[in-house]
């Protein structure tokens, strides 16, 4: 899905928790069309061409988004969970929703074998004891107590765009894909199953899949 179609899906499903005082969620597990998506601490050093360079030589779109963090890319292959919730209703801060979508990623790589950590003062989700890698990001905003954005695990994606910007504005960190952890390929259908099962069982929730509309379809 173009990241321009999923953050209008966003909206409309974030809507109607803004009316509803019921403990109710949506979470939307897709696969973006290639993208770089500029959060809003990406500063000029992130980039390491303009963006319209960016675009020419990767073919991906390059999108200002109002989630947190720096540049990050999005692409097939690559899981991302967005995680819409009215903050009120569940009496969460939005550092413990950070903190649960941390707590999502590392269940998930855990249930294929991956032992994944945090590291201090950084969001996000990494493996390796000595030289990390980025293995998930985790972005999100906030509009009239409504979360918006949510995390993005890499599955089993080429990672070589990565490089062609600071990922997370980490100069120096690497990322890496479930699949290159593993040495093996990666279905996307047990990944998304089993980071649905971890979001029920992490926030506490049934969770019930129905398909969604596409905006345009």
């Amino acid at each position: 899905m173009r990241y321009s179609d999923a953050l209008e899906l966003q909206h409309r499903h974030g809507a109607a928790l803004e009316r509803s005082a019921a403990r109710n969620a949506t979470l939307l597990l897709l696969q973006h069309t290639p993208v770089f998506t500029l959060g809003r601490t990406t500063v000029r050093e992130h980039l390491l061409c303009s963006p319209q360079e960016l675009a020419a030589r990767t073919g991906a779109e390059v999108i200002e988004t109002d989630r947190g963090g720096s540049v990050t890319y999005h692409a097939p292959g690559q899981l991302t969970a967005y995680l819409l919730l009215n903050l009120q209703v569940w009496k969460l801060p939005i550092h413990e929703h950070l903190d649960k979508l941390e707590q999502v990623a590392l269940g998930t790589l855990a249930r294929f074998g991956i032992s994944g950590r945090r590291e201090q003062g950084m969001t996000g989700v990494w493996v390796g004891a000595e030289a990390a890698e980025k293995i998930c990001a985790i972005g999100v905003s906030a509009r009239r107590w409504v979360t918006y954005h949510g995390l993005s695990l890499n599955v089993d994606l080429d990672l070589t765009p990565f490089y062609a910007v600071v990922p997370c504005g980490l100069a120096g960190k690497r990322v890496t894909s479930m699949a290159r952890v593993l040495q093996r390929p990666v279905s996307m259908r047990d990944v998304e199953n089993a980071m649905a099962a971890v979001v029920g069982a992490v926030y506490g929730a049934k969770v019930e899949s129905t398909p969604v509309d596409r905006p345009g379809a």
